[in-house]
């Protein structure tokens, strides 16, 4: 029992360098773990790689020097002294004398007839001074109108009814002539409006400068129908 006492005291004294021991050791230890290092065989490296990019080329930078301007040189017209006067000898002498009216064709008279002048065709006026009027004035032309034009009996039947405009000439002498259809309706109303004019005593003619003429006229014919 005794021994196992002293042997605790010996161990007791030697425990600071037990724990000394253990943290230079521990110490050592973590030093070599940092340090170690693993080693790299040739197989373990990546293959190096097939294709190599072409190098990028960049465009060369120029600096622009703004263009020359051109140089100018002023010329200054010598001077002229007012007191001199040139004088210069033209010969004229190989100039063409010729008069100038000799150049002009001689006018040779034309002794052959003049040409006939045609006549200008004899057209209808459409206006003039004096228009054309019905003996007794408007009132009496419808009143004709009125009197002598009569329904088409099948345009009754058929209740046809519109508005008939009627071109005529009336000449140098009032009469009536070259009657036609501006614009119609039907056949039946369109000849009945043609009877009528046709069938008109003969106007007072239309003048033009106090000289009697022909003078285009139309006149609208209105059929009505009612029951």
């Amino acid at each position: 029992m005794n021994h196992f006492k002293q042997t605790n005291k010996k161990l007791e004294k030697l425990r600071g360098i037990f724990f000394e021991i253990g943290l230079i050791v521990a110490g050592g230890l973590t030093l070599l773990a940092f340090e170690w290092m693993t080693p790299v065989y040739e197989v373990d490296l990546p293959d190096p790689p097939t294709s190599i990019d072409p190098p990028i080329i960049y465009p060369p930078i120029t600096i622009q020097t703004p263009p020359e301007k051109p140089k100018v040189k002023l010329i200054i017209p010598p001077s002229i002294n007012p007191d001199i006067i040139d004088i210069i000898d033209d010969d004229v002498s190989d100039l063409d004398d010729t008069n100038p009216n000799d150049e002009l064709p001689d006018f040779i008279p034309d002794d052959s007839e003049p040409t006939p002048i045609t006549p200008i065709p004899n057209v209808p006026f459409t206006i003039v001074e004096e228009m054309p009027t019905f003996i007794g004035g408007e009132k009496a032309l419808m009143l004709f109108l009125k009197e002598n034009v009569k329904y088409p009996q099948a345009a009754k039947i058929l209740e046809i009814s519109g508005t008939v405009y009627v071109n005529f000439i009336v000449s140098k002498t009032g009469k009536i002539k070259k009657v036609k259809i501006l614009r119609g309706v039907t056949k039946l109303l369109d000849r009945e409006a043609l009877r009528v004019i046709k069938s008109m005593p003969d106007w007072k003619p239309g003048k033009q400068r106090k000289k009697a003429v022909d003078v285009s006229f139309n006149i609208p014919i209105n059929f009505i129908y009612s029951n």
